[in-house]
């Protein structure tokens, strides 16, 4: 069963093992035939490149897409390979499946995920574009937006930011529902520091979409949306904000969050240059 897995900055973990295979095939046949959406939190970049997702999983099944043996396989072996943090051998492995069969769109998306993890971000945008040409409709609206997301982070991160607002707001318009595409184009609209981009306005409407579709429970959106305020001027707001992205962020977040809330403690706004 085909699982496609969209991380980011997974660590490194040892070589697989017969408990983590079991573990990968229980989950893979546990989800089969079924499309689940889950709110993968998705951090943000150091130097406001947008959001990133974190070693979560999203597995997407194509809708009405009936997965031969053989694609199965592809997918359980390209599973255990993200199970155990080993990106560049999940790189080679599906580099070397999307040869032999470049009609599976499935694999490209793969390729795109395992590129994201080792830093590869030409190689994302040409593994999504990819997907995106060759699914023929298989790939349902969540299919869609996760890949936009995927290249649209990596298209941030080569310092395309105007291109990576673009395909964010597209994943927008993809799926209505999706938070994270909107907190995207928000967090780059706020803090870039490059005037024909900065958007205080656009950040802050699309800020407070994001929150309301993560019906305020994501901190790493409510860290975007305190950069919103900062940016407009409004820093009391954006220090109840931020102080509510502390208390409820991951733990490797929240050094983050309370250096960008001692900037709006002092009238700061958080750009790609703070630190």
């Amino acid at each position: 069963m085909l699982a496609v897995w969209l991380l980011s900055g997974a660590s490194p973990a040892l070589a697989s093992s017969s408990s983590s295979q079991q573990a990968a095939a229980k989950k893979s046949q546990a989800a089969k035939g079924h499309s689940r959406r889950s709110l993968t939190k998705h951090r943000i970049a150091r130097k406001g490149q947008g959001p990133a997702p974190t070693q979560s999983f999203d597995e997407i099944f194509p809708p009405g897409h009936k997965f031969t043996p053989e694609e199965k396989a592809e997918a359980s072996a390209f599973g255990v390979f993200c199970e155990n943090g080993q990106w560049k051998d999940a790189y080679k492995f599906v580099t070397k499946a999307v040869k032999q069969h470049p009609e599976r769109w499935w694999l490209y998306a793969a390729r795109a995920a395992a590129a994201a993890n080792l830093n590869r971000h030409k190689d994302v945008i040409d593994a999504v574009d990819h997907a995106l040409q060759t699914n023929n409709g298989d790939a349902n609206r969540l299919n869609v937006c996760q890949l936009q997301i995927l290249k649209a982070n990596a298209q941030s991160r080569l310092g395309n930011r105007a291109e990576a607002i673009n395909t964010f707001l597209e994943a927008a318009k993809t799926d209505p529902k999706d938070p994270y595409s909107r907190a995207g184009a928000s967090w780059l609209f706020a803090t870039t520091k490059d005037p024909k981009i900065h958007n205080p306005t656009a950040a802050m409407q699309l800020a407070t979409e994001a929150a309301k579709l993560a019906h305020e429970k994501d901190a790493t959106i409510l860290d975007v949306l305190a950069a919103a305020y900062a940016a407009q001027g409004d820093f009391a707001s954006a220090q109840r904000w931020e102080g509510k992205a502390i208390l409820g962020g991951d733990t490797e977040d929240i050094p983050q969050f309370q250096r960008r809330l001692v900037y709006y403690q002092t009238n700061k706004p958080w750009n790609e240059d703070s630190k």
